[in-house]
């Protein structure tokens, strides 16, 4: 192979040469003047914001964000992060993210050489209104967009430096004593996506075999109990995965909080704050139907599907202080385990390379007969008796972080992560030609080391390893190196 092949003495430097390169490059990313905000997170949808002071009217509306201003009884608070990430890959294998993506097969021109990234696309901009209240009835809504939108251009150039807006949530909730409303684009509730459960890492989410996904969706939601524990039961109709399917995903949760019982949290790339124990329980329920397995298809065949996720956020040594809101010397455990059937979409980047097979052409006809399935790539397939069959996933994330004892907590930390995921039919739903080409189990692993010398500055340096096993044995593996800058305002 050219260039650098992963058998080269040096491939395992280079990860962590091109995170320190990159440390050293956004060093030097400016600092804000003052030290405001400093105990709010930036992601809307990670839902850790610091509860704001109760005597201050305008904190209360804005849930804490410093940017923010008020007319008419109108609230409008503007949030986001500028993001620098440079990442060194040993294989050319991934985009931006490693996500769920398959890996490059090793001895290959792709799964032998590295590639380095630079990209803002993960930067976010979003903005938070409140309405005047009328009686005990709360309505609000969020626009918020990162830059991952889909690019007309194939060209490098434009993919990383004339990126795209894309939409993430852009929703309204209403809040009353008997139920509370959410309208739009938000988190799925299977996994419990934005209750504070995503792991603490440098690494773009999702992680192998991690819940996360956005989705259109109408949810009903209710909070019993009181300031020492709550308890929220949710339901929501969801974006079908295939409009053909002609119904709604169903998806339902409970969530239990022990407020009493803290410690630090920072979903994703955030800034730590004080959350409460969490333990959330959630489940998927979806109908597919599925052209039949023909050049011209005639029928329908319906298939089933959904799946099973749970979640725990738990302060192994817990916040302490004045409302529990110092995050020195805390150590903190999330864990997710799932188990779904014809959902890989809500794995993003999930397919574990499955196909559906090619057309029997025993008259060997020109043109080659063709099937035009309509469902994305993952969910389902035909076996070679021309049945139709859900394709079968099982995983698991757990990530530790601890906070140093000064500064709150919140200058230095550590983050590791570890996930698994296997399939028990994805080689074996797969002709003997392609088992190669299909992988039925993955595993991952990070570090992270996040310094914050001022509230809005956080650097994060980041070593992360994924591997996938395919269907004749062989296991590709990928190291990153990854150095990342974010400005939270």
């Amino acid at each position: 192979m050219r260039r650098l092949s992963r058998r080269h003495p040096w491939y395992l430097a280079m990860p962590f040469a091109g995170s320190i390169i990159a440390i050293a490059s956004v060093w030097a990313c400016p600092a804000h003047a003052a030290d405001t905000g400093a105990d709010t997170a930036a992601d809307v949808g990670a839902d850790t914001r610091a509860t704001p002071p109760p005597s201050t009217v305008g904190a209360q509306k804005s849930r804490g964000i410093p940017l923010h201003v008020e007319s008419g009884g109108w609230g409008v608070s503007m949030y986001g992060f500028a993001e620098l990430d440079t990442m060194y890959d040993t294989t050319r294998s991934f985009a931006d993210g490693i996500v769920n993506n398959t890996l490059a097969r090793p001895h290959t021109y792709a799964g032998d050489n590295p590639e380095m990234q630079f990209t803002v696309r993960n930067s976010r901009l979003g903005f938070d209104l409140r309405a005047p209240d009328v009686g005990q009835i709360k309505t609000s809504g969020v626009i918020e967009m990162d830059f991952f939108g889909s690019q007309a251009s194939s060209t490098e150039g434009d993919l990383y430096a004339n990126a795209i807006i894309r939409l993430r949530h852009f929703y309204v909730k209403m809040e009353s004593p008997v139920i509370d409303v959410l309208a739009g684009q938000y988190h799925d509730l299977y996994g419990w996506g934005g209750a504070g459960f995503y792991p603490n890492t440098v690494a773009f989410l999702p992680l192998l075999g991690e819940v996360y996904h956005r989705n259109p969706q109408f949810r009903l939601s209710k909070v019993f109990g009181g300031s020492a524990v709550s308890v929220e039961i949710a339901a929501a109709a969801v974006r079908p995965a295939q409009r053909d399917s002609a119904l709604p995903d169903g998806q339902a949760g409970i969530l239990l909080k022990v407020n009493g019982f803290r410690g630090a949290a920072a979903p994703g790339a955030s800034r730590p704050v004080s959350a409460p124990f969490a333990v959330g329980v959630s489940a998927l329920g979806r109908r597919l139907s599925i052209t039949d397995f023909s050049a011209v298809p005639g029928n329908e065949h319906t298939a089933y599907a959904g799946g099973v996720a749970g979640n725990i956020f738990l302060p192994i040594i817990p916040a302490h202080g004045p409302g529990q809101e110092d995050l020195g010397n805390t150590l903190s455990l999330t864990l997710e385990g799932s188990m779904e059937t014809g959902a890989a979409d809500l794995y993003p980047g999930l397919t574990g390379g499955v196909l559906f097979p090619s057309l029997p052409n025993p008259q060997g006809t020109v043109p080659v007969p063709t099937y035009s399935p309509n469902v994305d790539p993952g969910l389902v397939t035909y076996d070679s008796y021309d049945t139709l069959h859900t394709i079968n996933w099982s995983s698991a994330v757990a990530n530790l972080h601890y906070h140093f004892p000064f500064g709150e907590g919140k200058r230095l930390w550590l983050s590791f992560t570890g996930s698994v995921i296997q399939s028990n039919n994805s080689v074996d739903l797969t002709p003997v030609q392609g088992k190669a080409f299909v992988w039925n189990k993955g595993n991952y692993l990070d570090g992270n080391i996040w310094i914050s010398p001022t509230g809005p500055l956080v650097l994060g340096l980041s070593f992360q390893t994924v591997a996938q096993t395919f269907g004749d044995g062989v296991t590709a593996r990928n190291y990153r190196g990854e150095g990342s800058c974010y400005f939270f305002f």
